[in-house]
């Protein structure tokens, strides 16, 4: 062959690849795949402009707690909403301050830090605190002590959704953003156990934490565990996002699945979306997952039948889901 032939395989076989490289796949169903349209049910009083695991803060102040409820109360300038308990809303500033506001009365009491909080739990007077610099607290937020102090490994890149501490009866689990669960005895605030989730470097934080009777689910972007009395179980993906109920999880991949499995992370059933970026998904009589590119998938609980449905718009706004809502940018969307 010729040389300036080969040169020209070379240049062809070039192009090939970088045209593969650069190629992005977008879900792009069927026309007679698309069950409908939906449109939106109602509007929000602002745009969403901070999302965490279990809220989201609007621009004008206002937030969005995880059962999707929308309090007047507006949050001071430059605060962000985190978390709940029964009685007080959870958020925190740039002044590395944690603001604890009574749901009654709207009474701020302030916590000051050294570090930035990224996720905060209440249980009575016991606050418990994961900062950006993967340090973990628990004060009496009560008397302004603090009462224990872990320093995890650094972890400069994290997911976005972070984990909150979650409180049981007499011990306190903190996620940390490397990927573990230190579980903290309540009454002598020692560490009684690691629990290691993933060991990977980066992106790593744990952003999921859930219990439900004896059983305790837990995930990070790679993988998710099932921790009972008896066994831990663990289940390796590309997690995107999860729901958990009493006696089943539905994991959402990166790659566009949707995968069922029962409590100890047995795989029952997967559903596979080409080419599908989802956004968040919650729950109603159904699984509703959003879908960048603009649509909506509904599933039953045993992704036995399932329905795309067009929304009115391409989704490049933040995204957060409550119970039986999800709310987008500005919008917001019943789940039946």
């Amino acid at each position: 062959m010729k040389k300036n032939n080969y040169a020209m395989v070379f240049y062809c076989l070039t192009l090939l690849i970088l045209s593969g490289c650069s190629s992005k796949f977008y879900f792009e169903p069927k026309e007679e795949e698309i069950a409908g349209k939906i449109s939106y049910n109602n509007s929000l009083p602002a745009a969403i402009g901070f999302v965490t695991r279990d809220g989201a803060t609007l621009k004008n102040g206002q937030f969005i707690t995880k059962n999707g409820e929308i309090p007047s109360f507006k949050l001071p300038k430059d605060a962000r909403f985190l978390n709940e308990s029964e009685d007080f809303y959870l958020a925190t500033n740039n002044n590395f301050e944690i603001l604890i506001i009574h749901k009654d009365t709207q009474e701020i009491q302030t916590l000051r830090l050294d570090y930035n909080a990224v996720s905060v739990s209440l249980n009575q007077n016991l606050l418990a605190i994961i900062t950006d610099a993967n340090i973990l607290f628990i004060y009496d937020w009560q008397s302004q002590t603090e009462l224990f102090r872990h320093e995890s490994n650094p972890a400069p890149a994290n997911n976005t959704l972070i984990a909150s501490p979650l409180f049981l009866s007499d011990i306190a689990i903190l996620p940390t953003l490397d990927g573990k669960l230190v579980i903290v005895d309540k009454a002598r605030m020692q560490i009684i156990r690691n629990i290691v989730v993933n060991g990977e470097k980066y992106f790593n934080n744990v952003i999921f934490l859930d219990a439900i009777g004896t059983r305790m689910v837990a995930a990070t972007p790679k993988r998710v565990i099932s921790v009972s009395p008896s066994i831990i179980s663990t289940f390796d993906a590309n997690i995107r996002d999860l729901l958990f109920f009493q006696d089943r999880i539905f994991l959402f991949t990166s790659e566009g699945e949707v995968i069922l499995t029962d409590q100890d992370l047995n795989e029952i059933k997967r559903e596979k979306f080409d080419f599908a970026h989802f956004s968040t998904a919650s729950h109603g009589r159904k699984i509703a997952i959003l879908e960048t590119q603009g649509f909506m998938i509904t599933l039953d609980e045993e992704l036995g039948q399932k329905e795309i449905l067009a929304l009115p718009d391409e989704i490049s706004v933040p995204t957060f889901s409550g119970t039986n809502k999800i709310f987008i940018d500005n919008k917001i969307i019943e789940i039946n």
